[in-house]
């Protein structure tokens, strides 16, 4: 067991997670008549709940949410006259604020279900007041912008479950317009937007239940079933696994790879798909981090064929010692010079060892933009025509030296 949630007794509140933290506010008290708006985030390193921001929509029961990348979104759900909504809000863990995003395009509604393939989310059924629903929608974070897609295949419903794996969504359980509970469950193809019928949920007839994803794993659990027509609590748990669905693996290494000084310069680089999604919200394959406390970096990657991964690094950080201004990352440590810094661009290279180095430029996305051999190291002029900015230096010697590295942060200013 972990430490409890900081909030008061809630049932119907929202949840998602962001790297190695997870999210949970609003939602019913525990008298069944006030809807809140808190929201707050669990650190499992610490086992430490933080109040954050309050939800921006209001004080609401009911909503659902997602993340996508380093951001989360919440939306729709029923605000505290039992009015449904079908706002849709971002929240930014970065500045700890909420920014309005287009409205779902679908009517408002409660107990509707949501999950996230790679940059895009998805809402659908739910209980709009007049009637359950079988809709389902794409939010697309670039365009800011609703599509519909095809309609759920099975029973309009509300209190289901709803989770991705790969480059496919599920969706199952939950209660039809006449409250009965269900066990039947689907999964969504992105590729071809079409709905195919998997197994029964094995806890049988269930709504309000729970379900999440685990790489190419789904669980399923608890929730309440009927029994003459009076619903019994379960607190089964169930694991489903599809043959069909996809999944990559997301290999994620850093340079140094052992603990660093405040501030050190570290490259973290990530393999294996074709776009890359980081929790600092980067999008290039590697990323350049000073950290100064020890940090966990996570990413989600996406291949070709739509399959997703993620995968996540920490890089513990020595509080006793400050990065100077070279981070020397190997015993046998090269001794280079680079100045001026900050300069217009023209940065003269010095070192006394006569060695031949690679030269890489990154900016601060991790973005490699200049390449480069220095031959005469003894002293040689480099000019970089880059925009004013902060860009990272990575000087590794060729031949014998191995993996003798330096990093040094330089600043163009013109």
């Amino acid at each position: 067991q972990k430490a409890d949630v900081g909030i008061s007794t809630r049932y119907r509140a929202v949840g998602f997670s962001i790297g190695t933290k997870g999210y949970i506010g609003a939602g019913n008290d525990g008298n069944n008549t006030t809807a809140q708006k808190d929201f707050w985030e669990y650190d499992p390193s610490t086992n430490i709940w933080t109040q954050k921001a309050d939800y921006g929509g209001g004080r609401r029961y009911g909503p659902v949410g997602f993340s996508i990348g380093a951001k989360g979104y919440v939306g729709t759900g029923s605000d505290i006259n039992y009015a449904s909504q079908q706002d849709f809000w971002e929240y930014n863990p970065s500045t700890n604020t909420w920014t309005q995003k287009a409205n779902f395009a679908g009517t408002p509604r409660r107990s509707a279900v949501a999950f996230s393939i790679g940059t895009k989310g998805y809402i659908g059924t739910g209980d709009d007041g007049n009637n359950v629903q079988q809709d389902f929608w794409e939010y697309d974070l670039g365009a800011d912008t609703w599509t519909q897609k095809a309609n759920f295949a099975g029973t309009a419903r509300t209190s289901a479950v709803g989770f991705s794996i790969g480059n496919k969504g599920y969706i199952g359980t939950g209660a039809d317009k006449n409250s009965t509970p269900l066990k039947d469950f689907w999964a969504w193809d992105q590729i071809t937007n079409t709905w195919t019928q998997k197994p029964d949920y094995a806890g049988g007839p269930v709504r309000d239940d729970v379900g999440f994803s685990i790489g190419n794993y789904g669980y399923i659990g608890t929730g309440a079933s009927d029994a003459s027509s009076k619903y019994t609590f379960q607190n089964d748990f169930w694991e489903f696994h599809d043959s069909t669905a996809c999944s990559v693996t997301a290999v994620i290494s850093s340079d140094p790879s052992s603990t660093v000084c405040v501030g050190q310069n570290v490259f973290i680089s990530a393999s294996g798909g074709t776009t890359y999604s980081w929790n600092t919200g980067a999008t290039a394959a590697n990323i350049v981090a000073a950290p100064i406390v020890t940090t966990t970096y996570s990413v989600m990657i996406t291949d070709a064929a739509g399959c997703t991964g993620i995968g996540a690094l920490t890089v513990p950080v020595n509080l006793g010692c400050t990065a100077t201004g070279i981070s020397q990352f190997n015993a046998n440590a090269l001794q280079v010079e680079v100045w001026p810094n900050p300069s217009n661009g023209e940065f003269t290279i010095k070192d006394s060892g006569l060695r031949i180095y690679n030269l890489d430029l990154y900016n601060v996305i991790g973005e490699k933009v200049h390449s480069d051999k220095i031959l005469n190291p003894e002293s040689q002029i480099l000019n970089l025509d880059l925009p004013d900015g902060v860009y990272f230096l990575r000087i590794s010697a060729i031949g014998g030296e191995g993996a003798a590295v330096i990093n040094k942060k330089i600043i163009i200013r013109k």
